[in-house]
This record gives structure tokens, sequence and C-alpha cells, in this order.
């Protein structure tokens, strides 16, 4: 069965949408969100995203690439203005980089709002198609020192076509 990555921009418009449009009033989440390719223009992009120059409204800027442990790697911008954002990602645009064993050209950033946190409100959340559906990784544990998921993380099958219920998710221990 062949696979299909989804982008983080995408994958995050995607949740936004849907969690905001299936529990009206319940629960919501933001999808201020940029992508670059690139052809983006980075002067023009403002203006379809005004909130990137607020001045209020610190940054985070990554590749949005399918790369592992990006901030240990020195790939994540955090609390940078719109204008240290361009700076950024024009020093890494078509350059190519080598993490681990792989060698490729960065090509793809997503440009987000920069919320002050901490280590513990950070979770790894992924989504997987396989034959039998969809399976659901959670790990408490998020950010840059996730560490392997792949052993850390609780999982839930959902099968085609499957009406999940609040007791089969509890089960999972994925909340």
């Amino acid at each position: 069965m062949s696979a299909a990555a989804v982008r983080e921009y995408h994958g995050k418009r995607l949740l936004a949408k849907h969690i905001t449009s299936l529990s009206p009033q319940e629960h919501s989440i933001e999808s201020r969100s940029a992508l670059v390719t690139p052809t983006t223009d980075l002067d023009a992009l403002p203006t379809t995203e005004p909130w990137l120059v607020d001045p209020d409204t610190k940054l985070v800027v990554k590749p949005d690439q399918l790369i592992k442990r990006r901030g240990k790697a020195g790939l994540v911008g955090i609390n940078l203005t719109y204008p240290e954002v361009v700076e950024w990602i024009s020093e890494r645009m078509d350059k190519e980089i080598q993490i681990e064993l792989v060698t490729g050209k960065l090509d793809h950033f997503i440009i987000e709002p920069f919320i002050p946190h901490t280590s513990a409100d950070e979770h790894y959340l992924c989504i997987q198609s396989n034959r039998t559906g969809d399976e659901i990784l959670f790990c408490v544990d998020g950010g840059v020192d996730v560490g392997d998921v792949d052993v850390k993380a609780q999982r839930l099958q959902v099968g085609i076509d499957a009406d999940l219920t609040l007791d089969e998710i509890t089960q999972s221990n994925l909340l």
C-alpha cells in the first residue's frame, strides 16, 4: 500500500477546520499559519496574512518537509519578527542540508504565531493510514526532546467506517 505524506501546514488546517465544525462552540483550534514555497512572494505575503506583521505577534518558522528532530538540527526559528522570519527563510531556501544520512534541499516552510510555553505543554500527535483504517499515535512528551515516539506513543487503531466511542478512546489511554 502506498502512503502519501501530508505537510504539517495542511494537517493542522484540516484538524482546525473539522474539529471546529464537528464540535460547535465546544472545541476550536486556531489555524493561523502560512506555507512558504520557492514561489512565495515574502514581501506580498503579509497582504493576505496581516497577522504576520502585527507588532504584538512573535513568530515561529520551520521547514515543512517531514524532517524529524528539526529543533535539535537547528531548523526552528522561534520568537521572531516577520523581517527576521524572512531573513531566516532566505538563508535556508533551496539550500542543501544533511540530517543524519539524508541530504536534500529545503523548499517548504511553515510560519505560525509563537506561543510561549514550557516543554510540559507540548505533545506529539500522528495520524497515519494503513490497510485497515487509521492509526492514531499520541505521546504526552512532545517538542525537541520527544525521543522515540514509535516506542513511547500510545496507539489507537480506528477501523474503516468505525464510529469511535468515548469509552474506546479512554480505554486506549490516548487521553
